[in-house]
């Protein structure tokens, strides 16, 4: 059907992703507090490789991982397929562990802001590295967004801690997952596969750094159980696959927009679930990022350089 490949079903697909991930954040807050953060980690994406899994194998013998030498289609090599696949995990690792260390020292309204930084870095990066242009309303909602999110946060940099320049670096690297993402989604059909294997070697990155740092107990991992399958099937499973099939017809620069979405839903899911107070500053600041994802769908299309 036309519309399930439209760049208005994938904008959707993109919000969608964007609520189970900001709601998560309430299961991540509770979950964390017994397993640690990495145990934490480890045990979300381990539950959302499992959910994965069945779907990967359904979809390798409709469509293989790698092609034929005798393959029409050489728009990705599969050696570029295999270390973008790679790829993905380390830098989902990456990203989610920066983040999680982070925590230590700098403040969850730093941290949610600074995290948001990834949405300007995409464009930036797009167009010094691989001199992709944006039309003008496509930068103007990344300025509206930057402007919404810092009211919605209320972050302070009075007092700038190690923590903060962490968050800063996993920006970039959840920038460059983005981009890796677009780079590989519109040259192989294999979302199922390629999401396996992101959230596999994240498992395996987080399990090597939890035994290194701490002792497994699986009594504490089956007393969050709850919170550690939402966070592993919806969040990781539904929300990374999502992610991947939206991004073949949606730019990067976007999807980044419309992923940000994440903080947003995380308050409003923080405020209703968890009781947390939210300012009119914040609900101002939530108005402002939804002009910025309203400017996203009235720019222009262009699929080579947006």
């Amino acid at each position: 059907m036309p519309f399930l490949s439209s760049r208005l079903f994938a904008h959707a697909m993109l919000a969608f992703t964007a609520l189970i991930w900001g709601t998560t954040f309430v299961f991540q807050t509770t979950g964390m507090k017994d397993v640690g953060a990495m145990g934490f980690q480890f045990y979300r994406f381990l539950a959302g490789a499992i959910a994965l899994l069945p779907l990967a194998i359904i979809e390798y013998r409709r469509h293989g991982f790698f092609l034929s030498k005798d393959a029409s289609d050489q728009r990705l090599s599969n050696t570029q397929l295999f270390w973008g696949a790679i790829g993905l995990g380390v830098l989902m690792f990456t990203g989610s562990a920066l983040q999680q260390i982070s925590l230590h020292t700098a403040s969850v309204a730093n941290v949610a802001y600074l995290t948001t930084l990834y949405v300007p870095l995409v464009p930036v990066f797009g167009l010094l590295l691989f001199g992709i242009h944006l039309p003008w309303s496509r930068w103007l909602a990344v300025a509206v967004f930057m402007i919404g999110s810092w009211l919605m946060t209320g972050a302070d940099f009075s007092t700038i801690t190690p923590g903060d320049w962490i968050v800063l670096l996993g920006a970039v690297f959840w920038a460059f997952h983005i981009m890796l993402v677009g780079a590989l989604v519109v040259r192989r059909e294999i979302p199922f596969q390629l999401a396996f294997l992101q959230t596999f070697i994240t498992a395996i990155l987080s399990l090597i750094v939890f035994v290194m740092i701490d002792t497994i107990d699986l009594s504490l991992a089956k007393a969050v159980l709850p919170d550690i399958l939402f966070a592993g099937v919806l969040s990781i499973a539904l929300g990374f696959t999502l992610q991947l099939i939206a991004q073949k017809n949606c730019s990067s620069s976007a999807a980044a927009i419309i992923l940000s979405l994440e903080g947003m839903f995380a308050a409003f899911a923080g405020w209703i679930l968890l009781e947390q107070s939210m300012t009119v500053m914040a609900i101002i600041g939530a108005i402002i990022i939804m002009i910025a994802v309203l400017l996203v769908e009235l720019s222009p299309v262009r699929q080579s350089s947006s």
